[in-house]
């Protein structure tokens, strides 16, 4: 699956990594890794949702782990 023309539907800061013919990798624009998905089965819907639901739950910078629902 080709999604390199899908990069335009994504929120600003985001690109996909198609590298790997298998795995299409989320990425944000400093190159951190923000999901992977399998290239047969992965859907438009799918990594626009995971780049929104990253853009919504910003990364801890130490771990960039996203520290959904912890209270400050």
């Amino acid at each position: 699956m080709n999604l390199g023309m899908e990069d335009a539907m994504l929120p600003p800061g985001y690109y996909l990594d198609e590298s790997d013919p298998d795995i299409i990798t989320l990425r944000r624009e400093d190159g951190t890794f923000v999901a992977a998905f399998s290239a047969q089965g992965a859907t438009r819907e799918g990594i626009i949702e995971a780049a929104m639901q990253d853009s919504r739950n910003p990364a801890d910078p130490d771990t960039g782990t996203a520290h959904e629902g912890e209270d400050s």
